[in-house]
């Protein structure tokens, strides 16, 4: 098969380009020439615990994205399906779910079940919470999560207009203080272009987070989804190789990733591509593209079957990919439920 190369001089400008030289520099100089591949499928599957329900009908997403994950709205559902996916081969479950009208999704009130798989499986559990107060987020510790998912913003207006919240960055500080002082794992996202594609208030939430204790910073993509209002938006790719060459600049010692929530097709490929040139150290569902540019350029390369919020870990390595690497897109839902909780909820 063909290789059809990009042409980094003729796709980004000489500035940016000199930044995402600074930012790959100083990510191989502390890492090594190492990229991590996350293949979630069915080794990590997400489960919402609101099935289709949500009381935000968000423009990016109107409910649509949660329909394709496992509905479980008791905690007895919950702990069913974590003990089947575990005998299926799962290494961990997403915990995820509409939001009620303030934004929260209601993962504190399957805590005890949270705890039960805990006890009685070898699962990892990690969640989106949404927003989440201290007494809540200790519930949560408590109960043996092991890590949070949660979005950041950084333009009210944009919150406001996809959301129909009227929110402060305040709002979102909080939930990253209650998050990170109980001691959970956090992996905030930042959505590029979550305003139909264009970008606006990235960079503000990369400043929010900072100053947190956090595994790794997520860089997510607005996805089309059709039947919504921005089923025909996408974002630039430039616009994340600008997010991404930022957030190696201000999280120096922290891996950045890239998730699995962002375009389509070729899109897709040249984001993995700038991706790669700006620093990343993760990519969640990489296209084969990535994966033969990361080969062809020396760098070496390992693949794990769990959320890419999560560090690369030898338990939950896999030997080889367990998608078509020939696609350009996808070929599981996990890209639903980043996309779902993707830009800021």
């Amino acid at each position: 098969m063909e290789v059809r190369e990009f042409d980094l001089e003729q796709i980004v400008p000489q500035q940016l380009r000199d930044r995402m030289e600074g930012a790959r520099t100083r990510t191989i100089a502390r890492s090594g020439k190492q990229l991590n591949f996350y293949i979630t499928s069915n080794l990590f599957p997400s489960i919402s615990i609101t099935g289709s329900q949500c009381s935000l009908n968000c423009k990016h997403c109107g409910g649509k994205l949660l329909e394709r994950l496992i509905p479980c709205m008791t905690p007895d559902d919950l702990v069913s399906t974590a003990l089947a996916a575990e005998a299926q081969g799962a290494k961990g479950i997403l915990v995820t779910g509409g939001c009620d009208s303030i934004g929260k999704v209601h993962v504190p009130a399957m805590a005890a079940a949270i705890a039960t798989i805990k006890e009685r499986t070898g699962l990892i559990v990690i969640a989106h919470t949404g927003f989440i107060t201290p007494d809540e987020a200790g519930l949560l510790r408590d109960s043996g999560l092991d890590g949070v998912g949660f979005d950041v913003v950084g333009d009210m207006a944009t919150a406001r207009e996809v959301y129909g919240l009227d929110l402060s960055e305040q709002d979102y500080i909080s939930s990253l203080d209650a998050l990170s002082d109980a001691g959970i794992m956090l992996f905030p996202h930042v959505c590029v272009g979550l305003n139909a594609g264009r970008a606006g208030g990235e960079l503000r939430a990369l400043e929010m987070i900072m100053g947190h204790k956090v595994s790794t910073v997520v860089i997510t993509g607005l996805m089309p989804v059709e039947g919504t209002p921005f089923s025909g938006a996408k974002p630039d790719p430039l616009d994340f190789s600008r997010v991404i060459t930022a957030a190696v600049e201000l999280f120096p010692d922290t891996p950045i990733t890239l998730g699995c929530a962002r375009s389509s097709g070729r899109d897709r490929e040249l984001i993995d591509y700038l991706a790669i040139e700006s620093g990343v150290e993760n990519i969640a569902i990489p296209t084969r593209y990535a994966v033969e540019y990361a080969k062809r350029n020396g760098y070496s390369t390992g693949y794990y079957g769990t959320c890419c919020g999560l560090p690369p870990s030898d338990d939950t390595r896999i030997d080889t990919p367990l998608y078509d690497t020939r696609a350009a897109a996808p070929l599981c839902g996990a890209d639903s439920a980043s996309a779902l909780h993707g830009g800021g909820i």
